[in-house]
């Protein structure tokens, strides 16, 4: 049956993403753009992007490059776009007014919209008046009674207006919503919605119903917050006379308490992720994974996966929690499993990225000195960053599992150094590892290994406490690589000077 549907589909589907240049992408746009772009790709449809740029108080000059950059990084490519083009362009809707405004004149000929003459006092004060009596705040529609004629002669002295729809009265509004069947409104709670504003802009609604249908959208794919807008653009698509277009109203994403995901409580920047060292692919990953999954319990897949088995009817509706948490041990999984050269692009290409485009100024700072130790010593960085892969959730992590390879003093715990043994004895036990190692000529595992024990036995000391003590010396941590990686990292006249070190450091402390 699913094969059947797919052929029926194939080259039909066009999804878009639209949206506002007014700051950083959140990662509700990339959690939308994620299902848009996999929908068209598993119907070999298309994807493309429009920017909704018209509301001018909000708009951020540099914001749009932001957002190629966002969608670059994702790896969510469009097929048509503000710079890409496309024979349905153009793809900004600052650059599409004239069409908003035919569309509303139309409206007016039709008697489906009206001039609103009402100042913007006045509508607060209507505003006002219905809460304190606790009547949902909506246009009392003063204006409605106006005709045409008379309204277009106050616009010709130089009046200023907004055009409003009409929504009839005492009628039921049915939206078929793909993941929710039939929800049906009643027309009387709708607000008469400003299509076009004085400034000559137009709203979301009018705007994104025009669009969608002149750029022949099939699917539109938005958050379930819109869904009470939905009513409107139904009856904006009657009054056109034009199809509706399948609407699929996606679940919130969630904070752990339940609330919905915002900037007061949790990170919701895409930006932020990637600066803070998340790879797209784990994030892709997540994002899809609180909604969907491919089968059973399996958490982890690649958008090929995705592609080649995803439907709107397996997602789960209810509303998905954003677990950092998880997405920090997806994230893992995802950096285990790069090889080595896949893994150093990676933290390479952050470095430069967040040298550059970093907000957080401790973590700019760290990244610099990681970048400074890479020059320092390019060899040894890359060996740390290698042997300290298996514990990296996030790239971020990399500078605290790493930074004790480039420390020239390290800051000691001398109860690590002692393992519950007398100062004299571990000093001289630490200084003849030393001794012994240095006049190994073959420094194998097995033969640095047998060295260590004989020493602790030569001691009386339990093996784990001299190897317990020889990691506090080399690194002053207590959890860390294998200690033969380390001293291989290190070099091994450096991990005999800190053995030295830590010697001397506990007689005298």
């Amino acid at each position: 049956m699913a094969k059947q549907k797919k052929q029926s589909l194939v080259g039909r589907v066009r999804t878009r993403i639209a949206p506002s240049p007014t700051g950083f992408p959140h990662v509700g746009t990339a959690f939308q753009a994620l299902f848009d772009w996999v929908y068209a790709r598993r119907y070999d449809g298309q994807f493309l992007m429009r920017l909704e740029d018209t509301d001018q108080k909000r708009f951020i000059s540099g914001a749009e490059d932001v957002l190629h950059q966002a969608f670059s990084w994702l790896d969510f490519q469009p097929d048509e776009g503000p710079d890409l083009g496309g024979e349905y362009g153009p793809y900004r809707q600052s650059e599409r007014l004239e069409l908003y405004q035919k569309y509303a004149n139309q409206l007016l000929d039709q008697g489906d919209a009206y001039y609103c003459f009402c100042s913007q006092e006045r509508l607060q004060k209507i505003r006002d008046e219905q809460r304190q009596a606790g009547i949902p705040p909506k246009y009392d529609r003063h204006c409605r009674s106006l005709s045409l004629a008379e309204a277009r002669k106050r616009i010709a002295k130089g009046e200023t207006a907004v055009i409003r729809m009409k929504v009839p009265d005492n009628q039921q509004i049915v939206v078929h919503d793909k993941l929710r069947g039939d929800v049906t409104f009643d027309s009387n709670v709708v607000d008469d919605q400003v299509l076009i504003k004085s400034d000559g802009f137009p709203t979301y609604h009018l705007a994104v119903v025009v669009d969608d249908h002149l750029m022949e959208i099939t699917h539109v794919v938005r958050g379930e917050e819109w869904l009470p807008s939905a009513p409107k653009h139904i009856l904006l698509y009657q009054y056109f006379n034009w199809q509706v277009p399948e609407l699929i109203h996606t679940p919130t994403l969630r904070n752990s308490d339940k609330s919905k995901l915002s900037k007061r409580k949790g990170n919701t920047s895409l930006w932020w992720y990637r600066e803070h060292g998340f790879l797209s692919s784990a994030v892709k990953n997540f994002l899809a994974l609180m909604v969907w999954k491919p089968s059973g319990n399996q958490e982890i897949f690649s958008m090929q996966e995705m592609i080649d088995k995803f439907e709107w009817e397996e997602m789960n509706i209810t509303g998905p929690i954003f677990d950092v948490k998880k997405l920090e041990w997806l994230n893992g999984k995802y950096l285990r499993s790069l090889d080595f050269e896949q893994l150093m692009k990676v933290v390479n290409e952050w470095l430069m990225w967040v040298a550059e485009h970093g907000e957080d100024e401790e973590l700019v700072t760290k990244v610099q000195e990681m970048i400074d130790w890479k020059k320092i010593n390019s060899k040894l960085f890359e060996h740390a960053i290698k042997l300290s892969q298996d514990r990296a959730r996030t790239l971020t992590e990399f500078h605290q599992l790493i930074d004790f390879y480039f420390l020239n003093n390290l800051d000691y715990d001398r109860d690590d150094l002692l393992q519950k043994q007398p100062p004299e004895l571990m000093s001289q036990a630490l200084k003849e590892v030393v001794n012994q190692l240095e006049k190994l000529s073959d420094k194998t595992l097995e033969k640095w290994e047998g060295v260590v024990r004989t020493v602790a036995d030569e001691h009386n000391l339990k093996h784990k406490d001299l190897f317990m003590s020889m990691r506090s010396a080399l690194t002053a941590r207590k959890f860390t690589p294998p200690l033969y990686d380390i001293m291989e990292a290190l070099g091994w006249q450096s991990s005999f000077d800190r053995l030295k070190k830590a010697a001397n450091y506990i007689l005298q402390s």
